[in-house]
């Protein structure tokens, strides 16, 4: 294996960790909103939608409960954080086999 190749592997690693702890942070994010405004912020369904966040007028969505809110937000959170850790532990291993 070529030296580019080893060192991209454990750079796209990180970079798809950083991806998936943004994601968690995101949703945690959501949720926060949604304590500060409830109306706008929150969990998102409808016929061609389902979403975290605020939502336009033009979209036809109803509000889920706050509760639902929150216990699928705890699971994406955590979800997200053992993702981002296994990634980030294949590219330090895999930083380590390259030191000399």
């Amino acid at each position: 294996m070529s030296t580019l190749a080893r060192t991209l592997k454990p750079t796209a690693q990180f970079l798809a960790a950083a991806l998936v702890a943004f994601i968690g942070l995101a949703v945690a994010a959501t949720a926060v909103g949604h304590v500060i405004d409830p109306v706008h912020v929150g969990l998102w369904s409808g016929p061609s939608v389902f979403s975290f966040g605020t939502l336009d007028d033009t979209i036809r969505a109803h509000q889920l409960p706050g509760s639902t809110l929150y216990i699928v937000t705890v699971m994406v959170v955590v979800l997200c954080f053992l993702i981002a850790r296994e990634l980030v532990g294949f590219a330090r291993k895999g930083l380590a086999r390259q030191a000399p």
